[in-house]
């Protein structure tokens, strides 16, 4: 779908009194989504100084208190009174509930002149259902062109899609789009496959990309530091379930993964720095795995390994800009690093990994964490190491043109909403 050029002033430039609803899941504790918010922040200021900025999404609080903006929930949430009763007087409850909650949209769109999708991989049902996000994004998206407001997604991600009234609810609201660009080929492949229309519509970056240089910290050099640093990252790699012997036995084998991927690494002369890049699910990844090297070796030393949790994607920046290589599997893990020139592998649990790794021409650096492979990790990591030099200059290169492709979208974006 091409962008309208309307209403563009002398130069090109676009108007600039508007109102934007930013539209996602943020503040759910998951820091990949927080830097993706952050960005389309930042680069949206730049583009309209005057602009008005809310945001439409999972916990209003930490989002306002992160991000400095003002927000709003995406549902209002069901009380204990709509629970009470017979199963007709709870379905009346219940209607009644979301009729007010499509009014509370509706009057919370007055005035805003476009709200917009950012980023992550929003187009999913896994994990949320049909009354989820697929629902939700519908109702924001209708309640948007209903007070005559434009509907914009940038660089939106698809993922598993189960449910046909899903499908439905996400096609709906994707054809109320004004402008639709998706961050890689893989989510567009999931539309299609699920009877959505792309054609015309454009692929962009991960809008983490995009984040502010001052945003970053300062690049420092080796020195004369010859032991190399290497990021670990965690994930909440099938987290079993009350009785669910499976998912324990493959949850606890993805730790002896790690762990003997940690010790390998030590034992090279590696200093290992553990991320994680969810404060909600991995968490208890990062406590089970450091009592595994704790009953493996009761005098981990300090000097060669840090596991202390990023709270902020400003601090997972910080621990990520001393490293060297990272080995990870969360996919903003990998765009943080590969934004700071860091060569990377993946430990996939989504194809999105291996888009991003493809886009950044690291195939060959990739594995499944369903299918992890310790020894064939290990030689991919003798060969980054081997190749480290090109491998920065070929990653810095591209990070720059990611990073002028999405300027280019932003002021194409900043056009499109303040046309009148």
């Amino acid at each position: 779908m091409n962008v309208r050029r309307r209403g563009e002033g002398p130069g090109g430039e676009p108007a600039a009194s508007v109102q934007i609803a930013l539209w996602g899941n943020f503040g759910a504790l998951n820091l990949g989504n927080e830097c993706t918010l952050a960005a389309a922040i930042a680069n949206l200021r730049a583009q309209l100084p005057h602009v008005t900025l809310i945001c439409v999404c999972s916990r209003p609080g930490d989002v306002a208190t992160r991000h400095g903006i003002a927000a709003i929930p995406i549902a209002s949430g069901a009380n204990g009174e709509s629970l009470r009763g017979s199963k007709p007087l709870r379905l009346l409850r219940r209607l009644w509930a979301e009729l007010a909650d499509w009014m509370r949209a509706w009057r919370a769109m007055r005035g805003v002149s476009a709200l917009l999708v950012t980023g992550t991989g929003i187009l999913t049902d896994h994990g949320e259902g049909t009354l989820g996000f697929p629902y939700q994004l519908f109702k924001w998206c209708a309640a948007s062109r209903l007070r005559g407001g434009k509907v914009l997604y940038l660089s939106v991600g698809a993922e598993s899609i189960s449910q046909p009234l899903s499908r439905l609810f996400l096609r709906n609201a994707l054809r109320m789009a004004d402008y639709r660009s998706y961050r890689d080929a893989h989510s567009v492949a999931v539309l299609r496959r699920n009877g959505m229309r792309t054609e015309g519509d454009p692929i962009f970056p991960d809008l983490a990309f995009s984040l502010a240089l001052a945003a970053l910290p300062p690049q420092a050099g080796r020195g004369a530091r010859n032991a190399p640093i290497v990021a670990v990252g965690l994930f909440n790699y099938s987290v079993p379930g009350p009785g669910d012997a499976d998912a324990r036995a493959a949850y606890e084998g993805y730790l002896e993964k790690i762990c003997g991927l940690i010790g390998w690494l030590q034992a090279r002369g590696c200093t290992v720095r553990v991320i994680i890049g969810d404060l909600a699910y991995d968490a208890a990844v990062r406590s089970d795995l450091r009592a595994l090297l704790q009953r493996r070796d009761a005098s981990l030393s300090v000097d060669a390994f840090a596991d202390a949790p990023a709270t902020s994607w400003q601090e997972l920046l910080g621990q990520l800009e001393p490293v060297d290589f990272v080995i990870a599997s969360r996919f903003h893990n990998l765009v943080l690093a590969l934004l700071l020139g860091k060569p990377a592998i993946s430990l996939s649990y989504e194809p999105k990994n291996e888009a991003l790794m493809q886009q950044m021409r690291l195939s060959e650096y990739c594995q499944t964490l369903d299918g992890l492979d310790l020894e064939q990790l290990t030689d991919q990591f003798v060969r980054l190491e081997k190749n480290a030099d090109s491998l920065r200059a070929a990653i810095a290169a591209q990070v720059l043109v990611n990073r002028d492709r999405l300027g280019q979208q932003y002021h194409l974006v900043a056009v499109e909403v303040s046309a009148t």
